[in-house]
């Protein structure tokens, strides 16, 4: 074992230690419990979730924070429930979980992870893929592994972040230099743990490192290149400032053409002006 996969190892089994990383909440884990159940209607869903006011809270700020691009404000949960389905919901409440740490992480990356997942949402509609919302969802935790390093490897994160501003390297490069793993395979790892679908896992572990031959290879292209776009569009920050390589293959894969980007690129421009560019 070389000394960037010895370092990787050691990640994993920190990961699978620690007791400082985002958990499912039990309120949490009851709701999927009842998304999961085809007995469970929505009121009773609603009316689970607005228990939990502070959940409740993050679900609508999430939901009205421009997600979705609802033209009215959706003030109750049931509303929310009945607008989004309960995959969409289950999805929203597994993020409201991780993400509350991510602007203390790095400025900038819940604007980015806002802008990717709406982006993914654009793309999945254009090329008439199914299950839009659950992968918007997954744009939206796809930079989630830089939440846990930040929160579960302090030193480690500040080496990564002056290797960024000192070399001026891509995230993701100066993570594999100090951790031997990006936070792609971070994220991937931390929801494998919450028990989340392969088709939710893939994407989010691989959008920097795509493989046409991987499971779930159209989602993850999906997610790499919503997040190539937003890089390029300087849609919040993702804490560095470059442009991931876009992988010829996730294109080709996706079946797009550069027409097709530019109309994507349009509707960005068009729909996500409420989002900073940094």
């Amino acid at each position: 074992m070389d000394g960037l996969e010895e370092k990787k190892e050691r990640v994993r089994q920190h990961l699978e230690r620690a007791n400082n990383l985002p958990t499912l909440p039990v309120v949490i884990a009851r709701v999927i419990g009842m998304v999961d159940s085809p007995q469970t209607s929505s009121r009773q869903l609603g009316d689970e979730i607005a228990k939990d006011q502070v959940l409740t809270a993050r679900v609508l700020k999430l939901v009205n924070s421009g997600f979705y691009g609802f033209s009215r404000p959706i003030s109750t949960i049931t509303h929310a429930v009945t607008m989004l389905g309960f995959d969409a919901v289950k999805g929203l409440v597994l993020s409201c979980s991780a993400l509350e740490d991510m602007e203390e992480a790095l400025p900038g990356l819940w604007e980015h992870s806002l802008a990717c997942a709406r982006t993914c949402g654009f793309i999945a509609e254009q090329l008439g893929i199914g299950e839009v919302e659950e992968l918007s969802v997954t744009g939206l935790l796809h930079d989630l592994g830089k939440v846990v390093l930040f929160q579960g490897f302090e030193e480690e994160f500040h080496q990564v972040r002056a290797l960024v501003e000192t070399r001026d390297l891509l995230f993701c490069e100066a993570e594999e230099e100090v951790l031997g793993a990006h936070h792609g395979l971070v994220g991937g790892w931390l929801l494998e743990r919450w028990a989340l679908p392969a088709k939710l896992v893939a994407p989010v572990s691989d959008h920097h490192d795509f493989r046409p031959q991987r499971s779930h290879a159209e989602w993850t292209a999906v997610v790499h290149l919503a997040d190539v776009l937003c890089r390029a569009e300087a849609l919040g920050s993702g804490g560095d400032r470059k442009i991931p390589p876009l992988q010829p293959s996730a294109v080709r894969l996706l079946d797009l053409g550069m027409e097709d980007i530019r109309k994507i690129m349009e509707r960005m421009d068009a729909e996500l002006d409420d989002i900073p560019r940094m």
